[in-house]
């Protein structure tokens, strides 16, 4: 199979590239390639382009980037995606666009299914959410939306608190913000079995258990770091609360821990734990930073 990867500079489109990569025939399109901010450059650059699925986690993710220029954060996660759908839609081109969590308000504790009502409280947000909207005006097409995502692609919260931890540094984290998280090798198995069926729609693809807040996040990688002998003792997390964070110009919602029933049922089981993908990553991050594995409970970049 022919399958295009948009932002194969990016954390997820890095991890799609890589992953399909063995089986399949890849076509990359980072932004130096595929600029979705530039209509006339995207056109050219879809005109041009041959495959039979197109992924697209290309976007702008930077709520504050989105705060300060709306427009350009609806031209590229919301416009961009639209004409990538309609393209593909003239051409019988399978698009499976990523969304986001953050398309929810998240007033209230609980997981949000598929169906629940959308209601963003961010430019970016918003923008996220008219782009899911404009690409399922084409029902054949999917969204499919994800949370919190880590891997070894490029650096995120996860790493930040393992190399804090093992430098040394204090650790704080924000306890009242609540989420799944989802690692990119984990995604990308789900993504082989959502183009295999067909999937349309939109669909919630993120690790299972319990939600937990980026303090409690924290905790887990402390944990895991204890087991495998990376750390001799646990540090401290100050808790920090959501409200307190000055850096945040852009507003968060509090719950937006995703349902993934339906991912569930086309899997034929659950995803696995989050905690399970946090111990797996702790051992590969411990293996990259020491040359070598550590003996633990077991375990080409574009």
């Amino acid at each position: 199979m022919r399958i295009a990867v948009t932002g194969t500079t990016g954390r997820v489109g890095a991890a799609l590239a890589r992953h399909f990569q063995r089986e399949h025939e890849v076509v990359c399109l980072p932004r130096s390639v595929c600029d979705l901010a530039d209509r006339t450059a995207l056109a050219e650059c879809l005109d041009a382009l041959d495959c039979e699925v197109l992924l697209n986690p290309a976007g702008i993710t930077s709520l504050e980037a989105c705060e300060d220029d709306p427009r350009l954060a609806m031209r590229v996660n919301a416009e961009a995606p639209a004409e990538i759908a309609d393209w593909a839609a003239s051409r019988g081109v399978k698009v499976f666009h990523f969304s986001t969590d953050y398309v929810f308000g998240g007033d209230l504790p609980g997981l949000r299914c598929e169906a629940d009502e959308a209601a963003p409280v961010s430019a970016y947000g918003r923008s996220k959410l008219a782009g899911e909207r404009a690409v399922l005006q084409n029902p054949d097409h999917c969204v499919v939306r994800i949370s919190w995502v880590f891997g070894p692609e490029k650096p995120s919260f996860i790493d930040q608190q393992f190399e804090a931890a093992l430098a040394g540094r204090p650790l704080a984290a924000v306890a009242d913000k609540i989420s799944l998280p989802v690692l990119t090798t984990d995604l990308c198995g789900w993504m082989e079995r959502l183009i295999l069926t067909d999937t349309c729609g939109v669909i919630h693809a993120c690790n299972s258990g319990t939600p937990t807040s980026w303090h409690g996040l924290t905790l887990a990688l402390l944990d895991e770091m204890l087991t495998c002998g990376i750390l001799t003792e646990a540090p401290q997390v100050q808790e920090l609360r959501l409200a307190e964070m000055t850096s945040f110009r852009a507003a968060r919602p509090r719950f937006t821990a995703l349902d993934t029933q339906r991912l569930s049922r086309i899997l034929g089981e659950l995803p696995r734990p989050w905690r399970a993908a946090v111990a797996d990553y702790v051992r590969l991050r411990n293996s990259l930073h020491q040359g070598e594995n550590h003996s633990c409970r077991d375990g080409k970049m574009i």
